[in-house]
């Protein structure tokens, strides 16, 4: 018999909201996931974090004292290149344009806006896994390849070559 690849999973789940912890473990115990980790606030996240280096990290944006976007960045600044990399998964009420581009901008690997679906959070585990994507460090950003395609546009949408004088 296979094992499923949730199976071999540690999610770390942060949120102030003890019904938004609870359910999302639930969600993911429902999907296989053996071992999730929960958190109320982004201080806790940090030390349970680094205590067991989970998979993958899905933290809602807004908490106190420390909200999911300090925790992404802190979790985007370690040392470690693996635990960098991690694939952090935001999870918001919070949906404008401004809240989505603050968690790319912090390095957040994907966004789901509550409420949650159990269908949506099983596409963005997936899409984290399947499709893992490049860390890109700049001194003004360090998080995943904004970009989604894999393949080089071609036709209109390629950029042309520059032509030095």
């Amino acid at each position: 018999m296979t094992r499923s690849i949730f199976e071999m999973l540690t999610v770390l789940v942060v949120d102030d909201s003890l019904h938004m912890r609870r359910l999302i473990a639930r969600l993911l115990e429902v999907l296989g996931v053996s071992e999730v980790i929960v958190a109320s606030d982004g201080e806790e996240a940090w030390a349970k974090f680094l205590k067991h280096r989970p998979d993958i990290v899905i933290t809602d944006a807004a908490m106190k004292p420390t909200d999911g976007f300090v925790l992404a960045q802190r979790l985007r600044a370690i040392g470690e290149d693996d635990l960098r990399a991690v694939p952090i998964i935001m999870v918001s009420a919070h949906s404008e344009l401004s809240a989505v581009t603050r968690a790319r901008d912090v390095g957040v690997t994907d966004f789901l806006c509550k409420p949650i679906s159990p269908r949506l959070l099983y596409e963005r585990l997936v899409g984290a896994l399947n499709r893992p994507r490049k860390l890109i460090e700049s001194p003004d950003f360090i998080g995943p390849d904004r970009r989604m395609q894999t393949v080089e546009p071609d036709g209109p949408e390629r950029r042309s070559q520059m032509t030095y004088l």
